[in-house]
């Protein structure tokens, strides 16, 4: 399937989602297709978490029918690297991010925006995990993963910024990924062994 990655008289389309960019406001809809309806659903908790921080984009309206989110715009380009200045930007907004009970499960550079006076700002939320209490195991290892993307981050760009604690507590993040990751295959044969099994005890009931 053809996806057009382009900014094409403001409007940026994939197979999953349009989005129209207008001088002040930003128009997001949710194509129905897999996951859809989860993915607008976090999008459109996030904004309404994030009600009156600045660097994020603030909701205006939504419709859920539509699966179409109306929210300000953003001014500035998608940047290609970050400065130290920005270094710590960012440490700000994922401080902001998480003490609204948001925790992103990626943080690509694609989902910033820097303005014309080099200030960070983040958009994107489909993909996030939400606080349901401070102690919950869930949120907590929605914590290390956000925390290990934002080191990440800032170790590509400005790996000088990373004091010697974040980067050796970087670095165990990334062995500790790196171990999960190779269990990855057999955590998909067990899903798939019983999503088979719950099938053929289906027909079996059914026979």
């Amino acid at each position: 399937m053809s996806v057009n990655k382009m900014v094409i008289d403001g409007v940026y389309e994939t197979s999953k989602m349009r989005v129209e960019i207008h001088d002040d406001i930003v128009i997001k809809t949710f194509k129905k297709a897999r996951n859809s309806t989860q993915r607008y659903t976090r999008e459109k908790k996030a904004l309404h978490l994030l009600l009156g921080q600045k660097g994020f984009p603030q909701i205006i309206e939504y419709d859920d029918a539509l699966q179409s989110i109306v929210m300000s715009r953003l001014k500035g380009e998608r940047p290609e690297t970050l400065s130290e200045l920005q270094a710590g930007q960012l440490r700000a907004l994922v401080h902001v991010l998480n003490e609204t009970g948001v925790a992103r499960h990626a943080m690509p550079i694609r989902d910033f925006i820097v303005d014309k006076d080099g200030n960070l700002g983040m958009v994107d939320f489909e993909r996030v995990t939400f606080r349901a209490f401070r102690y919950s195991p869930i949120w907590n290892l929605a914590l290390k993963v956000n925390q290990y993307n934002l080191l990440k981050l800032i170790n590509v760009y400005q790996p000088q910024a990373l004091s010697a604690p974040e980067s050796e507590h970087f670095y165990k993040l990334l062995r500790m990924r790196n171990s999960l990751t190779k269990l990855k295959p057999l955590r998909n044969s067990l899903r798939n062994f019983w999503s088979y099994g719950k099938v053929v005890s289906m027909k079996k009931t059914l026979s």
